[in-house]
């Protein structure tokens, strides 16, 4: 019995080993079961994922849903940055979900002061459910609002386009509106690229933008004037380096700003700018066949044409050759100089200058000149000295870089890769040559109007111009003028143009009066000359070439009485 219960229990033993084995071998199985499942929905999972990261970096591309562009940064042409885009949360409220109002209220009232009591009881006395109190509040007045728990606060995240400098270059850069969308100056001009998050460098030079601005502002100043424009410009490629326009505005305040502070005086406003013009009447008369290089002119004695009579400042009693018409700024040898070059001629090389349309330049704020083409022998000589001719202050500098680069026509540019560089020749270069000679006498010679320009050792050459405003009624008035003053440097090699125009100076004690070119605009030039010059590398000189000297030396200079034609 004993044996027969021994096997029993060895069988049964072997029985349950077995069953164990069996119960082992399925539960391996459905594991492997388990985990192959897993695997293959782990791998749709990440073919999935796959996919749709492609799907967003394609749509990423074209502007997607998934994250909205900034708008794009503009920088001036030493990496300077003159606008951008941050983030400001705006607060908003919802009145429906108010309980106190009044609490609601002087809670408000103590965070943001500026929201009177009034204009929040206006605010929230609405049946709307959304209303706009401030559209940027700072990070400790949004903690503040956390600390209260003020019922109905909407905390809303929107851009805001900065310009850290605030005045700087505000007439070029323009402004945005509240959703962001250019609407002035580079801010428009570039909206698409900027918009789609691309950023945009000028050719502006920050430094010499400021220094311009700042020796323009004290000149206006000083003289009492309404306000004023600058320009500096390279001769070679038209790149502007600087464009100020004054009074100006804080680009961040652009949307209340009066309209006058906003009006481009550089580059919208036309004006007469008097015997500048003077310049280009030279040199299509050295171009011209009509005009040889010796001819002189008898300004003795006042030119009556029609019903006008042009006179000169100070008369002189001898005839003047060309460079002594320039120098002397003599009305009534540029009329008789526009009188044998001829109507036609005049306006031909007019128009070749780009003085009678709008520049192409990136910016919409742009002023078509304006200029008398009535055919008549009284207009075309009194265009030749800068009356019956509206131009802007950036079409003479553009016309000025013509000249004195060796004739051939320069576009003026606000972006560094000039891609506007012209072939075209204007002038040739014999003319180019004489006409730097003569502007360089305008300042060196003992006789000329812009003495004051004098920067030494920086050979300034340039020309003077003064003219009476235009009234309302169309006629001139003899209390108001515009003076300016086109100069380029080193007038062996010029670099660089500078245009300035200062509207309606008043005389002072110190200047014995006067209001002219020769007091006012020309001192700006020699002091910008000094100031910009080691920014540019730009070195005095203490040689001149031979060349350069023989040709100065060529044209003998007479004198004259105290006083000039400005």
């Amino acid at each position: 019995m004993k044996i027969i219960g021994f096997l029993h229990n060895d069988f049964s033993i072997k029985n349950n080993l077995k069953l164990r084995r069996i119960k082992l071998s399925i539960c391996s199985l459905l594991l492997i079961f388990s985990f192959t499942i897993i695997g293959y929905k782990t791998f749709l999972l990440a073919g999935i994922t796959k996919v749709n990261k492609n799907q967003i970096s394609s749509t990423k591309n074209q502007q997607s849903l998934f994250s909205k562009l900034n708008r794009g940064n503009i920088y001036g042409r030493n990496g300077e940055l003159l606008a951008t885009t941050i983030d400001v949360n705006s607060l908003n409220i919802n009145p429906q979900e108010i309980l106190n109002k009044n609490e609601t209220i002087k809670k408000l009232n103590k965070i943001f002061p500026e929201l009177k009591e009034e204009r929040l009881w206006r605010k929230l006395n609405t049946k709307k459910r959304h209303v706009n109190l401030l559209r940027e509040i700072s990070p400790k007045q949004y903690a503040l609002l956390l600390e209260e728990g003020i019922e109905g606060i909407k905390i809303e995240a929107k851009d805001k386009r900065i310009y850290p400098n605030n005045n700087l270059v505000s007439h070029i850069l323009g402004g945005t509106d509240i959703d962001g969308k250019g609407i002035a100056g580079v801010e428009k001009s570039f909206n698409e690229k900027l918009l789609n998050g691309e950023d945009i460098t000028i050719s502006i030079h920050n430094g010499i933008q400021y220094i311009t601005e700042k020796i323009m502002s004290e000149q206006i100043k000083k003289f009492d004037a309404e306000g004023g424009a600058g320009i500096v410009m390279n001769a070679i490629n038209g790149e502007i380096y600087a464009i100020t326009s004054l009074p100006d505005y804080n680009a961040n305040n652009y949307n209340n700003i009066n309209n006058q502070n906003l009006f481009n005086k550089a580059t919208k406003g036309i004006y007469e700018l008097g015997s500048t013009l003077k310049l280009i009447t030279a040199a299509v008369a050295f171009e011209s066949e009509y005009v040889k290089e010796n001819d002189v002119f008898d300004v003795s004695t006042p030119l009556k044409v029609s019903s006008r009579t042009i006179r000169d400042f100070h008369p002189l009693n001898y005839r003047l050759n060309i460079p002594e018409i320039i120098v002397h700024s003599s009305n009534i040898g540029s009329a008789k100089i526009a009188k044998k070059i001829g109507t036609s001629t005049q306006l031909k090389y007019l128009k070749s200058l780009g003085l009678m349309d709008k520049l192409d330049l990136e910016i919409p704020e742009l002023g078509k000149p304006q200029v008398l083409k009535d055919g008549k022998l009284l207009t075309t000589m009194t265009i030749s000295y800068g009356h019956g001719i509206a131009i802007t202050p950036l079409h003479l500098a553009s016309a000025t870089a013509t000249i004195v680069n060796d004739g051939v026509e320069i576009k003026p540019t606000l972006l560094i890769s000039n891609s506007k560089l012209s072939n075209k020749r204007i002038f040739s270069s014999e003319t180019s040559k004489k006409m730097k000679s003569i502007m360089r006498l305008v300042v060196s010679s003992k006789h000329g109007t812009a003495k004051k320009a004098q920067a030494t050792g920086y050979l300034v050459g340039g020309k003077t111009g003064t003219a009476e405003k235009v009234n309302q009624t169309g006629g001139y008035s003899k209390k108001q003028n515009i003076v300016a003053f086109t100069a380029a440097y080193p007038m062996n090699d010029p670099q660089f143009v500078i245009t300035i125009m200062i509207d309606n100076p008043k005389g002072q004690k110190f200047s014995f009066g006067y209001r002219t070119a020769g007091w006012v605009a020309a001192p700006v030039i020699k002091r910008l000359v000094t100031r910009i010059s080691p920014i540019l590398n730009i070195k005095p000189k203490t040689k001149v070439s031979s060349d350069f000297t023989k040709n100065l030396n060529k044209y003998k200079i007479r004198g004259k009485k105290k006083g000039a034609n400005l």
